[in-house]
């Protein structure tokens, strides 16, 4: 019984998934085939928002195109390509651009942003302080985020590359390199992947 009901909550879960992406496809400037946006998923200003083909949100992720902050106006935008993964609780921001190239992979709780509240404002607190001036993000093709990472303004990070969990990157990286740390440094270089073996056919014995 409990197997069957296990089952049901998944179709359930799936079922709704759909709905929710479907409801929201719309009101997206673009929406590719094969997305799932689960829910609950928080857009502002999702007319500024492209999310390419087979793409997966994952729930109580957050995406802000600021259009507008302490009576300064923007034009935020966020650009996803196709495959893009992105896991629970994660918060990407932006007030410029921040783009996530295909086959990106952003691990739970991690945040991109691609301004700051400006602390330098006295008399008012930081939360409410007018941004910094934004400067576009971009996460190269196929490069994965590890849980709980921070990726600043300004930051160009390449294809293939690792940020290990917990990182807080604050200059670019270099394509095919593992980053970690705070400030995160590069720990390891040339991750281009090997050229692939194909395995042998299998031969027949005994066909004499």
């Amino acid at each position: 019984m409990r197997k069957k009901l296990i089952a049901l909550s998944k179709k359930v879960r799936l079922s709704f998934c759909a709905f929710n992406t479907w409801l929201w496809r719309s009101s997206l400037r673009e929406c590719g085939t094969g997305v799932r946006l689960e829910f609950p998923v928080r857009f502002e200003s999702p007319e500024n928002i492209t999310i390419g083909d087979n793409t997966h949100i994952y729930p109580r992720t957050w995406l802000n195109c600021v259009s507008g902050w302490a009576g300064a106006m923007y034009k935020g935008e966020i650009i996803m390509g196709r495959d893009v993964k992105i896991s629970y609780n994660v918060q990407i921001s932006a007030a410029l651009q921040v783009v996530l190239e295909d086959g990106v992979a952003i691990g739970a709780g991690s945040v991109i942003v691609d301004h700051i509240h400006d602390y330098r404002y006295n008399g008012v607190s930081i939360f409410a302080a007018p941004i910094s001036k934004p400067a576009a993000v971009r996460i190269g093709k196929g490069s994965f985020l590890g849980v709980h990472c921070f990726i600043a303004p300004g930051v160009q990070i390449g294809e293939h590359v690792v940020v290990s969990a917990n990182a807080v990157v604050l200059r670019d990286v270099p394509s095919y390199s593992i980053v970690a740390g705070n400030p995160a440094r590069a720990v390891r270089y040339d991750l281009r992947p090997q050229a692939v073996v194909a395995e042998p056919e299998s031969v027949g014995v005994g066909n004499g």
